[in-house]
């Protein structure tokens, strides 16, 4: 996608376009067979409370005495995506197949870890490409004003922006410029569920229950305080403040100081589930960024029990099994791109979570399941629905880019 005015090259935008017809595959109409269909969810259900399922053969493709394993491949046929549970999961090796691959291991009688890995083709953008773009994303108002910005997503990504403002306003971008050739950023959005009230009512409701209620605010920050990103929201308005230079990120305030790979993010989060808030505040975590000639990544380590913010039901019940994801080697979540030769770009997604079950954790796990619960079904396919014209609007755009510029996407 072109920022700051530029166009980029013919094979760059059709490096683009793929993996955003790669991600608009993965959400047209996905359909699963019936095996998969009733493990996502007995999965989701059982969380924070593993043995429920640690027995249930409908769920598992393979078992052994310590391990449980659920394989599922997926691949998109026109006009569907197809999930399929199996006991042999090929890696993807055309656009936009995928495997999936969720492990439960038993540590004891109640000690359980959840180890998940997802692999999805994108084509054959290299991974340093995806990684500029991002940086690219974040300093979008570098050196330029409000009404530039918006008078480039509106002319260069009509059908992106027509997608998005669907869901999302854009409230107002507020850029200082300083001295050094740095350029703080601030940009407003509000959620409006109201917009698509009517063709999409599940959909919205859903936001209107779940995001417009919750509150959140997180940071990058490095071991001498200086502060790279904050990010907030409440009642539906989120802000994002962030400072950069020559398209990298920089300390937010004094003399510049370019991000390390290797920060710590800040974070609050309250939501609340029917009658119940529930979240956590003073959360601290390992954040490292990956950048190899392959692969860019970021890294999420979290090995710092937050405080954690529960209702007053849950006074009497022992909180120390909250404590054990963060023991040890903590809870891991990696994302990124890995590139290789002659092969499809992955986006690749691991995670590793330890639970000790408790009735605290299964209090909150009724919580998570009633989230879930109401997002699977109706809603869901709202937003699948909603994602592939966002995904399908970026594709459109990039195809325009090109017109009248004498170099036309391939």
């Amino acid at each position: 996608m072109a920022l700051g005015g530029t166009v980029p090259s013919s094979a760059a935008r059709t490096r683009a376009a793929q993996i955003f017809s790669a991600l608009g595959a993965r959400v047209t109409d996905p359909r699963r067979d019936t095996k998969y269909d009733t493990a996502r969810i007995k999965i989701a259900r059982a969380a924070m409370i593993p043995s429920r399922v640690w027995n249930d053969t409908s769920v598992w493709t393979s078992g052994s005495t310590s391990r449980r394993t659920l394989l599922v491949s997926g691949r998109f046929g026109a006009p569907h995506y197809r999930l399929d549970a199996v006991r042999f999961a090929p890696n993807p090796t055309q656009l936009a197949d995928s495997r999936h691959v969720i492990n439960l291991n038993r540590l004891s009688d109640v000690a359980y870890s959840w180890d998940t890995e997802v692999m999805y083709s994108l084509g054959s953008a290299p991974a340093s490409d995806v990684a500029a773009f991002t940086r690219a994303l974040f300093a979008a108002a570098e050196g330029r004003y409000e009404r530039d910005v918006r008078a480039d997503y509106n002319a260069i990504a009509p059908q992106t922006t027509a997608a998005m403002s669907q869901l999302f306003v854009v409230d107002s971008i507020h850029a200082s410029h300083f001295a050094d050739s740095s350029t703080l950023a601030t940009f407003a959005v509000t959620i409006r569920p109201d917009i698509i009230q009517k063709r999409l009512p599940r959909l919205a409701d859903y936001a209107r229950r779940y995001l417009v209620t919750a509150k959140m605010r997180w940071s990058l920050t490095d071991k001498t305080g200086n502060t790279y990103l904050d990010f907030s929201g409440d009642d539906g308005h989120f802000t994002l403040r962030v400072r950069t230079r020559r398209g990298e990120m920089v300390s937010m305030s004094g003399p510049v100081v370019p991000m390390p790979d290797s920060v710590t993010l800040n974070g609050m989060l309250t939501m609340k589930v029917r009658a119940f808030t529930a979240g956590f505040r003073d959360y601290h975590a390992e954040f490292t960024i990956i950048r190899t000639d392959h692969e860019a990544s970021w890294s999420i380590v979290s090995r710092r029990e937050p405080e954690w913010i529960l209702p007053l039901i849950t006074e009497r019940l022992l909180r120390t099994p909250l404590r054990r994801p963060f023991q040890g080697s903590g809870a891991m979540f990696r994302i990124g791109v890995r590139d290789s030769v002659g092969g499809q770009t992955i986006l690749l997604r691991r995670l590793h979570l330890e639970v000790q079950e408790s009735a605290i954790l299964r209090f909150i796990g009724r919580l998570g399941a009633t989230a879930v619960g109401d997002y699977q079904g109706r809603a869901e396919k709202e937003m699948n629905i909603w994602l592939r014209e966002v995904f399908s609007g970026i594709v459109a755009d990039l195809s325009n880019l090109g017109l009248g510029t004498g170099n036309q996407s391939q």
